[in-house]
């Protein structure tokens, strides 16, 4: 069974409508991401049973669908030695409705009043693959939602070299959960730190280009206060700006101290290469259910999966172009050259 497959029967039951059906549904699918539009649009009928049977879904099964993705893929993609680097960081929809609720956030990088937003969890060296997204409500508790992605993380077949977050997770509980001081082991971390107060008085304590500290700071949970410690490595003028002026760079890490962390912490970038790969494959929507919302962004997020799949056999092909190759393998106006479907079905993509 394709991966398109495998995600839509494990969220929700669409088998007994039939393969005709389910196929039909499928190169829409791809045909509203790589046109960047509605599912009503391309296929008015059968758009409304679609987001009735993703209503009647589940948020759990539509994070098991993905991970059974997940795992196939991490078996078919050449890691070396499975080693990776990871990232977490938050992506964004915009909003312009007025029935978001608790649902939708204020937004960050959009113009509209409202988005919804993921956290988001990718492999990011050697190459961008998404690995899971969770909803990032206005209830929600960031270092929660990074919890439940680590524990996540922490089952998959891989070796993870490196955790990379930038300066919106400077949180002392997540770096305290990071550390594992009660758990007995730690996990590779490096965050970059905003110039708050603390780090301006080490950046002046700073004498030369490199100086490494150590820095406690504490939070409170379960009715206790703890004070984990990190290290704290300071970078004076490592970069410089588009005006050549030079550019000091602050990060906590529990890894060994070095001038390279700036180059270290640029695999970071590609990530937000991932969620700009992500927008050329959105298939999007109106409506203010959190289910289908999800659903939409797990699909386009699923595409870049495959795209990946495809890739190890297809090294110059784009992301628009595996759209198209997808649509066409599901539409029987259109059909692909045999040794398109052939060379397909042998990375399970349909």
């Amino acid at each position: 069974m394709g991966l398109l497959k495998t995600f839509l029967e494990k969220s929700f039951s669409v088998g007994r409508f039939g393969k005709d059906w389910l196929d039909r549904l499928l190169g829409s699918l791809a045909d509203a991401a790589r046109s960047i539009s509605y599912i009503e649009t391309v296929n008015p009928s059968q758009a409304d049973t679609l987001h009735r049977e993703i209503k009647r879904s589940d948020e759990r099964w539509l994070k098991r669908g993905f991970e059974a993705c997940v795992r196939f893929a991490l078996l078919k993609l050449p890691f070396r030695n499975r080693k990776v680097k990871v990232a977490i960081d938050t992506t964004e929809d915009p909003y312009w409705g007025k029935n978001g609720c608790d649902n939708t956030r204020p937004p960050v990088h959009e113009i509209s009043n409202e988005s919804w937003q993921w956290t988001n969890l990718s492999i990011v060296e050697p190459y961008f693959v998404p690995l899971m997204s969770l909803p990032y409500r206005q209830t929600d508790d960031l270092d929660e939602v990074v919890f439940e992605l680590l524990e996540y993380l922490q089952t998959l077949p891989l070796h993870i070299e490196l955790l990379l977050f930038d300066r919106g997770f400077y949180h002392w509980r997540l770096i305290d959960y990071l550390n594992g001081s009660r758990r007995g082991w730690s996990w590779p971390y490096l965050i970059f730190v905003p110039k708050n107060e603390a780090m301006q008085r080490f950046i002046e304590q700073t004498d030369g280009a490199f100086a490494v500290y150590r820095h406690q700071g504490q939070h409170k949970a379960d009715k206790t206060k703890w004070c984990p410690e990190t290290t704290i490595v300071i970078l004076i003028g490592a970069t410089k700006n588009k005006l050549g002026e030079p550019i000091d760079w602050c990060f906590a890490t529990n890894q060994r101290a070095h001038l390279g962390l700036v180059k270290t912490y640029m695999k970071r970038w590609n990530i937000e290469t991932g969620f700009r790969i992500h927008d050329e494959g959105k298939i999007k929507t109106k409506s203010a259910d959190p289910l289908v919302r999800f659903f939409y962004h797990l699909v386009s997020m699923l595409f870049i999966l495959i795209w990946r799949l495809q890739r190890v056999t297809l090294p110059m092909l784009s992301f628009k172009r595996q759209l198209k190759l997808i649509e066409m393998s599901f539409c029987e106006e259109t059909k692909p050259p045999p040794w398109t479907v052939a060379w397909m079905k042998t990375v399970h993509i349909v």
